[in-house]
């Protein structure tokens, strides 16, 4: 193995995760190709300042991807190369679920100013949004632009235009992943009857309520996420 390229020590955070992440990158910055050997799992523990058993849970998941292969008294062998293709579209979801992450942070922030702020006019022109998704879902299909009027109205209701220019940059980067995701519509269908929940919460000035629904549109957002994966 290569000496001079030591693997970086990594935070104790989703250790394991992490752990495949870097291992992922050694082999493919390392250049090692179908049935050359990983270092031991002793070795990599000290490069990675981690535990042994961290390292382990890394190796399988890397068994279980199908890039390596471990034999038993042997090692870790390296069973599917590592291509640029692959470490771009890792990058493509940290960066996808970053921007997801920092988008609902600020959404619910200008949602519980709206409970407080919001009009009656806003909150039914909210509601017609609401209902135009709804009935479009209804035939299984979505929106992209409706769903960016809903939230922009959303957002308009808590009353700061910082807070709507910052999410919605951030929508429409979200949204610029659109050609890489495929089509993840049947997923973001889904979301629709939550967004009417919100609309309700707002009538009813319930902000637990509003924040509750809006959870759960987060959750499908990270099942979309999860299909980047599987892609």
């Amino acid at each position: 193995m290569n000496s001079e390229k030591p693997i970086k020590p990594i935070a104790k955070d989703l250790i394991h995760e992490k752990v495949t992440d870097a291992l992922i990158s050694y082999i493919y910055r390392s250049g090692l190709k179908i049935g050359d050997k990983l270092p031991g799992e002793r070795q990599l523990a000290q490069e990675l300042a981690v535990g042994r058993n961290s390292v382990r849970q890394g190796l399988c998941q890397l068994e279980e991807k199908g890039i390596i292969e471990r034999m038993v008294g042997k090692g870790a062998f390296v069973k599917r190369e590592v291509t640029a293709d692959s470490i771009q579209l890792k990058l493509m979801r940290v960066n996808y679920q970053d921007l997801l992450e920092i988008k609902i942070c600020i959404e619910q922030l200008a949602i519980r100013r709206a409970v407080d702020c919001a009009t009656d006019e806003q909150i039914a022109h909210l509601k017609v949004l609401a209902d135009r998704l709804c009935a479009m879902a209804d035939e299984g299909k979505f929106s992209v632009e409706v769903d960016r009027q809903f939230h922009i109205a959303l957002l308009e209701c808590g009353g700061s235009s910082t807070l709507t220019q910052l999410v919605l940059s951030l929508i429409d980067s979200l949204n610029s992943f659109t050609n890489i995701l495929g089509n993840v519509s049947d997923i973001w269908v889904r979301t629709i009857p939550f967004h009417r929940d919100i609309v309700t919460a707002l009538e009813q000035r319930q902000a637990s309520y509003a924040i509750a629904a809006h959870e759960y549109i987060y959750r499908y957002d990270l099942e979309v996420l999860n299909s980047l994966t599987e892609t």
